[in-house]
């Protein structure tokens, strides 16, 4: 489940396809190779960078093998916890901030 919130999150933020420079076919198909392409073009937060491995490499174990261990699990929490606040969360938190400011101001 964590791979497939990753995979619907990460979509969106994928320019157009006739776009120029955006991905290929194969970036926007393949999660491990967009999530690296979103990485190149700052799409995504270069902190994230080291942690996300987890989702391609324990991802497809987990769904493939069943060899996934409590630790792998708990990476994939974390990549997937922290992508989704930055992505959703924090700008919701920003925008009910200023309004907050804005109605104080009137």
């Amino acid at each position: 489940m964590f791979r497939l919130s990753v995979d619907l999150a990460t979509q969106e933020l994928l320019p157009p396809a006739s776009e120029v420079g955006g991905p290929n076919g194969r970036q926007r198909r393949d999660l491990g190779l967009r999530l690296q392409w979103l990485f190149d073009n700052g799409k995504l937060p270069e902190e994230l960078h080291d942690l996300a491995h987890c989702i391609k490499e324990d991802g497809n174990d987990g769904a493939h093998r069943g060899t996934l261990s409590e630790a792998d699990a708990e990476d994939m929490l974390d990549f997937t916890v922290h992508l989704l606040e930055r992505r959703y969360t924090l700008p919701k938190r920003i925008l009910d901030a200023a309004a907050r400011r804005a109605e104080r101001s009137r």
